[in-house]
């Protein structure tokens, strides 16, 4: 079969093992950068029968490309970034990779929390400033704080035990709570208002499906304690923008981190770049080396069972 990464980086390609499309005798053709519009995405998929999508695919490529049977795309969040109708009218089948870089992105998230709790971002303006006055950044401590995880997948799985490493205690909330699970994590499941109401620090690591749409709202954000914080690194359409903004411009809750935004890169003039005690990074919780190779290798991997006839992490929008 013939593959086609239309969209790649070098970033990308330096990770890529190549040598198990050969031994399978398939071919991969790889494009850095993506393509500028229709004409050019429909020549370089052109006669291929599955892609690698490392970004997103606008509507209408998928019929501009009829051999194509299979698209395989880089991330968890398919449905955002592949036009499924399109794909499902098409007939072509799409994966995603469900888990990938969890120690990572539960890295992010806790080291997102330090700056929070020690005012990490205050610290580093007043020093350029040329300020001092270390009086008046007193940080909070996390060991003995209360963590509530949202979503037990594998990043939440993660950010629990490095909840717990730190000397936190831990509750967690899912949306497919079993005894098990709760055993296997060796934390208690609460109900989300509990969490919220309890938590110094929540972190959400949740899929982004219509019942979790906006799930973070301006109820729930009114049940977190003054000092509390809010870390997003999973999707910014768990958190209702407005509702944050104003919780933070009124003082309600002690603070917000998020790594991941409607509208990538931020516009300019938008509220979340005004609002105070909030640390923004460019979505980069799944940026690292091991994360990045174990992202590529699992794309490929996904159109190599295609071709062998045994599909698998094809897409849905149920939560883990």
């Amino acid at each position: 079969m013939r593959f086609v990464c239309a969209d790649g980086e070098n970033q990308f390609r330096a990770v890529l093992d190549e040598e198990p499309v050969r031994a399978a005798g398939h071919e991969l053709l790889w494009y850095d950068g993506r393509p500028g519009d229709l004409g050019e995405w429909r020549a370089r998929l052109a006669g291929a029968d599955g892609a690698m999508l490392m970004w997103g695919m606008p509507e209408g490529v998928l019929s501009a490309a009829p051999s194509l049977r299979v698209v395989s795309f880089a991330g968890s969040g398919a449905g955002s970034y592949v036009p499924m109708r399109e794909a499902e009218r098409c007939g072509v089948l799409v994966c995603n990779v469900p888990s990938y870089g969890a120690n990572a992105v539960a890295e992010h998230a806790v080291a997102l929390a330090f700056a929070l709790a020690r005012r990490v971002c205050e610290g580093d303006r007043l020093v350029r400033d040329g300020s001092w006055g270390p009086g008046a950044l007193a940080g909070v401590e996390l060991a003995g704080r209360r963590l509530g995880v949202v979503g037990v997948g594998p990043v939440g799985a993660r950010a629990i035990a490095t909840g717990r490493g730190l000397g936190m205690t831990v509750s967690a909330w899912t949306r497919s709570p079993t005894p098990e699970r709760e055993r296997d994590l060796g934390v208690p499941f609460v109900p989300l208002e509990q969490l919220f109401a309890e938590s110094d620090v929540v972190t959400l690591h949740l899929a982004h499906v219509p019942e979790t749409e906006r799930i973070v709202d301006a109820r729930l954000l009114s049940l977190m304690q003054p000092d509390a914080l809010l870390v997003n690194t999973a999707r910014a359409q768990l958190i209702e923008t407005d509702a944050l903004v104003e919780a933070l411009r009124e003082g309600r809750i002690g603070g917000a981190a998020i790594d991941a935004f409607d509208e990538e890169p931020l516009p300019s003039g938008h509220p979340l770049l005004t609002a105070p005690r909030l640390v923004l990074t460019p979505h980069v919780g799944f940026n690292t080396p091991e994360a990045t190779a174990e992202l590529v290798r699992i794309t490929l991997d996904n159109l190599l069972a295609y071709a062998a006839g045994r599909p698998r992490n094809v897409y849905t929008t149920a939560p883990p």
